[in-house]
């Protein structure tokens, strides 16, 4: 499998490529062309396989059943508890003989908190709020980093997921793709507003966009090359990605000294008409034929997934459901993580009760004592403008 860099400058429609990729179509008037993963539409997808294809929001991921959420993670858990609610959905049903469920979770977490240096966080509070002051936002991007790798999706979808992380951090989470990516065989495309040459190396193909259209998409190595044939300048202090969106920038982009400028495509139509016609695209097109060929001819993957997909499901999950686990060992989960909240937030729970029990009495003798009469009936009328 190949890892897909998408390159483009803000408002170009790198989100919403990487969401409608993910098959998030909810907000969207109409959606053109066709979708299939691995043979499988896209309507079929989403009714049977929702949680096989993720998408992290830019520099916020997203829930493992396609919710997207905003980076926001419950302040009073620790990062132990929040990955381990994560992953208590995401347990397979077959793990190597021998190994219990709380064994799998334990390695899977320590893991990933080894992964993206977080050990030193494990019991620390994530905080987050005004109140709780917890890890720093960049540990609190990792979480989410890891949060997002516990689904086991097939598809992943990362929209500017480094935004926040430092340099080494952001090339170590680019170095864990590529390692996830080889291991499992499974796509991954990621969007990045800024690379470095090492993060841009670890991609095999790469698409820009601008304004919208497919201005280029092949081979990462050819890329550069490309823009400069077209006629743009060669900047060879500027990393490849950076080089790349700014080629679709009319503020940004330099064109080679002593060429034509009229020559050079400067619009994003002719920037996509000029690359529709070159030997790249048609490559691209041969690929994309060939492969969808192969599809057709042998269902063989297609039927491994379909079964793998079922298999890590526990034995009382409908098989067309789009979780893992029943309904109530979600319910069990959803319980124990409710109950770890407000034990670990006992002055909002403090707060609470006692706020309660001050306007009950309050309200209490504001009615005590009122005239059973039709005289008091009017009177205790006046409670349903009383509400908490």
């Amino acid at each position: 499998m190949k890892m897909l860099l998408v390159l483009g400058v803000p408002g170009s429609g790198c989100t919403t490529f990487l969401r409608v990729l993910a098959n998030q179509r909810s907000g969207y008037a109409n959606i053109d062309g066709n979708i299939e993963y691995g043979g499988i539409d896209a309507n079929t997808f989403a009714k049977l396989y929702r949680g096989e294809a993720v998408y992290s929001q830019e520099g916020t991921p997203m829930s493992w059943i396609n919710m997207i959420v905003d980076d926001i993670h419950f302040p009073t858990l620790t990062v132990r508890q929040t990955l381990d609610f994560a992953l208590e959905t995401k347990v397979p049903r077959k793990r190597l003989p021998g190994e219990s469920k709380e064994q799998f979770k334990r390695d899977v977490i320590s893991t990933l908190l080894k992964m993206y240096n977080i050990e030193h966080t494990e019991n620390t509070l994530l905080g987050g709020n005004a109140r709780v002051r917890g890890i720093s936002g960049g540990e609190r991007k990792r979480v989410s980093i890891a949060e997002m790798m516990i689904s086991r999706g097939s598809v992943f979808c990362w929209d500017n997921t480094t935004r926040g992380l430092d340099s080494s951090t952001a090339l170590d989470f680019a170095k864990s793709l590529r390692i996830f990516t080889d291991i499992y065989k499974l796509p991954t495309i990621v969007s990045l507003y800024q690379a470095s040459e090492s993060i841009y190396s670890l991609f095999d193909k790469v698409l820009v966009i601008c304004e919208g259209r497919q201005v280029y998409f092949g081979p990462a190595t050819d890329a550069r090359s490309y823009f400069e044939d077209l006629g743009f300048a060669a900047k060879l202090r500027q990393t490849t990605s950076d080089y790349l969106t700014a080629c679709t920038d009319p503020l940004e982009r330099d064109y080679a000294e002593g060429l034509n400028v009229s020559s050079v495509p400067d619009t994003a139509e002719k920037l996509e008409r000029v690359y529709k016609s070159s030997a790249i695209f048609a490559r691209m097109i041969e690929d994309k034929d060939a492969y969808k060929a192969e599809v057709t001819r042998d269902s063989t993957a297609r039927d491994e997934f379909c079964r793998a997909v079922l298999d890590d499901k526990h034995s009382l999950t409908p098989k067309r459901s789009v979780y893992s686990i029943p309904f109530h060992k979600q319910t069990i989960a959803l319980y124990r993580r409710q109950f770890r909240l407000k034990w670990q937030d006992r002055f909002t729970l403090a707060t609470s009760w006692t706020t309660v029990m001050v306007i009950a009495i309050l309200v209490g003798t504001l009615f005590f004592n009122l005239p059973l009469t039709s005289q008091g009936a009017f009177t205790r009328g006046y409670i349903v403008h009383f509400r908490h």
